[in-house]
């Protein structure tokens, strides 16, 4: 009896790292940012108004509420959710207007500043997250009283400035841009300093800048195979290794139908990845059919070596005349890796 507090424990954290392991793969990397101000309270507030704070008596109603959510409503929760996303092949998941992080996977978040009292703000970003070179960088600072403003890129492992670049006003937006080099440092910040009712602010904002590894060149037509609509991309690689790519497929109306993944190891030099669309994702669906949002990642081969990064010479490809009635009707079969994860939850959900 004793022993119950603890074997619970154990199991909640059996379900968080299993969670995390199932679901790696799919969660976006975090973009850091660092926010200085020389205002007396440099509290962080973001681009969309935070929620207020819950009293101390609705938070302890929520406290007693998550007390009773056992270890095995949590893993139950989380084997049916796996056996949901079962329903569909890894390779080509569904996918909906509510699915940001891939339908705009390179998105850059404005980032705000209170510069007064009063709750007055100024906000500052780029024109996205990753660039590839020789790509120009553009940054936006919007906001009132803003005196002059400078951008600032800085090596984050050194500290050292990099380059400084001018602010220019036109009405109440401020711009500032520059152009790439190839041997930037992996790690870089650009610094917003601006001059606000005779306060000096500075706001960090965090990219990438890399030099491509590969290049996504084109693509065959797509042909039926099975229960997969096969699209063959062809690429122009610098560097061999094992390589992901990922594309949005969208419909003749825009609207998105499927995300589709494929990893493969590639040779230098040029060389094919498959991009498959399962028939689950496209019953009731008909040619005209889009690709776009391209993702080419060279993967990390050893812990501590990072991700590299390519890009793609289109972007968009059509997809004409192609018969989906001519796929199987087969639902995907899991693999048996996959049925001994979703095994793992259940017995977990039934205690076991």
């Amino acid at each position: 009896m004793k022993n119950k507090p603890f074997l619970k424990r154990i199991a909640v954290m059996s379900i968080v790292v299993v969670t995390v392991w199932l679901f790696w793969p799919s969660i976006p990397q975090p973009q850091i940012t660092v926010i200085k101000s020389t205002v007396s309270t440099p509290t962080i507030k973001p681009a969309n108004p935070t929620p207020k704070k819950i009293p101390v008596k609705a938070n302890t109603e929520i406290a007693a509420i998550a007390q009773k959510i056992t270890a095995n409503d949590s893993a139950t929760l989380v084997a049916k959710a796996y056996a949901g996303e079962l329903n569909f092949p890894p390779y080509s998941q569904p996918l909906s207007n509510q699915d940001f992080d891939r339908l705009e996977p390179n998105y850059f978040n404005p980032q705000a500043i209170p510069v007064d009292d009063l709750g007055t703000t100024i906000s500052a970003e780029l024109s996205k997250y990753r660039y590839t070179y020789p790509e120009t960088v553009f940054a936006k600072l919007s906001g009132e009283n803003i005196d002059n403003a400078e951008l600032v890129l800085v090596d984050i492992a050194s500290g050292k400035s990099l380059l400084r670049r001018s602010f220019e006003q036109n009405d109440n937006i401020w711009s500032a841009e520059f152009d790439g080099e190839r041997n930037f440092p992996y790690q870089l910040q650009a610094t917003v300093k601006a001059r606000v009712n005779g306060k000096n602010i500075s706001i960090a904002l965090a990219l990438k800048y890399i030099d491509s590894v590969a290049t996504l060149e084109s693509f065959d037509p797509a042909f039926n195979q099975d229960a997969d609509m096969v699209i063959k991309a062809n690429l122009t690689t610098r560097e061999k290794g094992l390589y992901r790519v990922r594309a949005n497929l969208f419909d003749a109306n825009n609207q998105p139908i499927a995300h589709l993944v494929s990893k493969e190891k590639l040779n230098k030099g040029s060389d094919t990845i498959d991009l498959k669309a399962h028939q689950s994702v496209l019953q009731g669906k008909t040619a005209p059919f889009y690709l776009s949002t391209f993702s080419i990642e060279l993967m990390s081969p050893a812990p501590g070596t990072p991700t590299k990064y390519g890009d793609s010479a289109i972007n968009q490809f059509e997809i004409k005349d192609f018969a989906t009635s001519s796929l199987s009707n087969i639902p995907y079969q899991p693999s048996k890796q996959e049925q001994q994860r979703l095994q793992l939850l259940q017995n977990m959900a039934q205690g076991g």
